[in-house]
C-alpha cells in the first residue's frame, strides 16, 4: 500500500441509493439529503435506465459526490465505456467471471472495488483474485468485529499483492443500537464505510441521521461516548444494587423520572430506542447531571434478546415506551401493534421468567375509553361539559366501560389488559396508570402529541396553531411533577394496588378546553397564536377529566400543581433550554 492509500484517521461515510428511471426530483432531493447528513461518498445502483438517463444522473451526483457504480460485470462494462469519464469507481462482485470487467474498467480509467465475503481464509482459497483491483469490500456483519476482520483481510490481501484499499458495508443492525453499530465499524482500520440501506429509507434509523444532520460523524461519535453503557452496570452487582428498569426512559416522562430517582440516589437503567426527535438531549443532559447513575441501552422494546437483557437487572420496571400518537397509528396500524402490544408482551414474558418478582408500573391512556360518545355533554362557554353534574363534579371513573377506539386505542388497550391479566393469572406485581394529557420539562410538543407544550413552544415562537375541531374539547392536564410522584407511590404501595388500572390525570380542577388553554398561555406570555381549524380527528373526545379517587385512597395522592403554575414552570424551562432568547418565565421551581 503506497503512502497515498494509507488508512485515514476517520474513514469517509457513503450511503447507498437507487433511482426511478427519469425521477430527477427525487435526485435532487437526495442530493440535498446527502449535503445535510455532511454524506459525500454514494454508491449508486443506476439500473437499467436508457443510456441518456444514466449519463444524466452521473453527471448530476459525480458533480458534487464520490460515486461508486454498483453493477453486474457486463452492465458495468456497458457504463464505462459510455460514461468513463464521470465515474470514478465502479463496483464489481469478487470472483472470477469479473476479471474481464476489472480489466476494461481499469483500461478506461475507472477504479474498480471488489464486493467480497468477511472471512479472510475464504479470501485466502480464493483463486484467480484480479491483481489490479483498487479496493475491496466487506459485507457484513462481521462475527469477529469489524477491527479484527478488516486487519486480518488486510494482511491477506497485502500478501496477495492485491489490493490497495478495504471498504466495509454495515448491515443496519435490526431493532439495535444503529450508532454503536457505525462507530465500531468507523473504528476499524479501513478506508471508507458504507450504511447498507437506501437512502430512501433512512428514517428507520432516525437517530443515527440526526445526529449527522447535527455535527456530522463527530456529533455520532460524542453521543456514542455519552451513551455507552456504565461499568457498573456491565459487571453487574447485588439484588440491593439493581438499577429501576424504564422502558422509553428518555422521552418526557422517563426523563423527569429518571431524574428524580437518581436525586434519591437510586440507579437508573434506560431502554430506549431514541427514535423520537429531540430524546438524545434528554439522555446527554441526564447523563451530565447524573454520569453513570444513569445507564442506558439503545435498542428497541421489540427485540426480544435485547429486553430480556435489561429486566434480568433490574428492581423495578416503569413501562413507558410506545408508539405514542393517534395519527401515527392511523398511518401505519401494525407498526403500532407491534410496539405497544407485542412489546408489551415480550416485556410481561421477561418478567413472568424472572425467579423473583419486581413491580411492573405500565402508563396505558385515557383513549381505553374511546370516544366517550354517549355521555350527554352541554357547551359552557369555551368548553364541552358533562349535563350530568355528578361527572362533572368527580371526572371520568375506572367502572367506565372499556371501548377502545382508532389504532392507538387498541394497541394501547390490550397492552393495559395484558398487564392486568398477568397480574392476575400469574401473581406478577404490576399497576395501570391510565393516563390524561401530561405536561412540563423536557416534553418536545407537536401537533400529534404533547399538546400543551406544542401550544406554548408556538406561542413563544409566534407559530400559528391549527386546532382540529371546535376547541372546546376539555382535558384534565397533569403537571409531569404530579405524575412523578404518583409513579414513585405506586412503585412503594405495590403491595396494595397490583392488579388494579388507575386514572391518573389533574382531575376536574385542572380541567381545561383548548381554548382556554391559549387564554391562560396569553395572559401568561402576552401572546395569542394565530388560530385555525381543521376536521375532528378520529376518536378525539370532546370532554375526558379523570376521576382520580381511586388512587387517592389506596395512596393519598392527589396533585399539587395548579394549570397556571404549572404553564409557569414549563414555560421558564422552554425560555432557558429550548427557546433561549425568547421571553422569558419565572424560574424552574425545584420539582417536589
Amino acid at each position: 500500500m503506497s503512502a497515498a492509500e494509507t488508512v485515514p484517521t476517520t474513514p469517509a461515510l457513503g450511503l447507498h441509493a437507487q433511482f426511478a428511471p427519469g425521477d430527477r426530483e427525487a435526485v435532487e432531493t437526495a442530493a440535498a439529503a446527502l449535503k445535510r447528513l455532511g454524506v459525500r461518498e454514494l454508491r449508486l445502483d443506476p439500473g437499467t435506465g436508457d443510456d441518456k438517463w444514466t449519463g444524466w444522473l452521473l453527471a448530476r451526483l459525480a458533480s458534487e459526490f464520490g460515486v461508486v457504480v454498483a453493477a453486474e460485470p457486463s452492465r458495468a462494462i456497458e457504463i464505462a465505456e459510455a460514461h468513463g469519464p464521470l465515474m470514478r469507481w465502479v463496483e464489481l462482485p469478487l470472483d472470477n467471471a469479473a476479471a474481464p470487467a476489472v480489466q476494461r474498467c481499469r483500461q478506461l480509467g475507472v477504479r474498480v472495488v471488489l464486493r467480497g465475503p468477511t472471512d479472510p481464509e475464504r479470501l485466502e482459497r480464493l483463486a484467480g483474485l484480479p491483481a489490479k483491483a483498487d479496493a475491496l469490500l466487506l459485507e457484513g456483519p462481521a462475527e469477529e468485529g469489524w477491527a479484527a476482520t478488516a486487519a486480518l483481510c488486510r494482511n491477506v490481501l497485502q500478501r496477495q499483492g492485491a489490493l490497495g484499499q478495504i471498504w466495509i458495508e454495515v448491515a443496519p443492525p435490526a431493532r439495535r443500537n444503529p450508532v454503536r453499530a457505525l462507530m465500531d465499524a468507523l473504528a476499524a482500520p479501513v478506508d471508507r464505510v458504507y450504511w447498507a440501506q437506501p437512502l430512501h429509507a433512512v428514517e428507520p434509523a432516525p437517530l443515527l441521521a440526526r445526529l449527522l444532520e447535527a455535527g456530522g460523524i463527530a456529533a455520532v461519535r460524542e453521543f456514542d461516548r455519552v451513551a455507552r453503557p456504565a461499568p457498573a452496570l456491565l459487571r453487574g452487582g447485588g439484588a440491593t444494587d439493581r438499577p429501576v428498569l424504564l422502558t422509553g426512559g428518555a422521552g418526557f416522562i422517563g426523563t423527569n423520572l429518571a431524574d428524580r430517582l437518581a436525586r434519591d440516589g437510586q440507579r437508573v437503567l434506560i431502554l430506549d430506542s431514541l427514535a423520537r426527535p429531540g430524546v438524545e438531549q434528554n439522555l446527554a443532559w441526564l447523563k451530565a447531571q447524573h454520569g453513570d447513575a444513569v445507564s442506558v441501552e439503545l435498542g428497541d422494546l421489540r427485540d426480544e434478546a435485547v429486553v430480556g437483557h435489561v429486566v434480568a437487572q433490574a428492581s423495578a420496571v416503569y413501562h413507558f415506551a410506545a408508539q405514542v400518537a393517534v395519527t401515527t397509528s392511523l398511518v401505519d396500524p401494525l407498526d403500532d401493534f407491534e410496539t405497544n402490544a407485542r412489546g408489551t408482551i415480550l416485556l410481561l414474558e421477561a418478567l413472568r421468567a424472572r425467579k423473583e418478582p419486581v413491580p411492573l408500573i405500565f402508563t396505558s391512556t385515557n383513549k381505553v375509553y374511546g370516544k366517550l360518545g354517549d355521555v350527554a355533554l352541554e357547551e359552557a362557554g369555551e368548553r364541552w361539559q358533562p349535563a350530568d353534574p355528578a361527572l362533572r363534579e368527580h371526572g371520568i371513573a375506572e367502572d367506565r366501560p372499556l371501548d377502545f377506539y382508532s389504532p392507538y386505542g387498541c394497541s394501547k388497550g390490550a397492552a393495559d389488559q395484558y398487564v392486568l391479566d398477568y397480574a392476575r393469572t400469574y401473581g406478577l406485581p404490576a399497576a395501570v396508570f391510565r393516563m390524561s394529557c401530561i405536561y412540563g420539562p423536557h416534553q418536545f410538543g407537536t401537533e400529534d402529541q404533547g399538546w400543551v407544550a406544542h401550544f406554548l413552544i408556538s406561542a413563544l415562537s409566534g407559530r400559528p396553531i391549527t386546532l382540529y375541531g371546535d376547541g372546546k374539547q376539555v382535558r384534565d392536564i397533569l403537571h409531569v411533577d404530579d405524575l412523578v410522584r404518583a409513579l414513585k407511590l405506586a412503585r412503594e404501595r405495590m403491595d396494595a394496588i397490583a392488579g388494579q388500572a388507575f386514572n391518573i390525570g389533574g382531575g376536574p380542577g385542572n380541567a381545561v378546553s383548548l381554548l382556554e388553554l391559549l387564554s391562560r398561555i396569553a395572559a401568561q406570555t402576552g401572546t395569542r397564536p394565530e388560530i385555525g381549524f381543521g376536521a375532528w380527528r378520529p376518536g378525539d373526545q370532546l370532554y375526558y377529566v379523570s376521576d382520580t379517587t381511586r388512587f387517592r385512597e389506596a395512596t393519598g395522592w392527589r396533585p399539587r400543581l395548579s394549570v397556571d403554575a404549572g404553564l409557569a414552570d414549563l414555560a421558564a424551562w422552554l425560555s432557558e433550554f429550548r427557546l433561549p432568547g425568547l421571553r422569558q418565565a419565572a424560574p424552574r421551581r425545584a420539582a417536589s
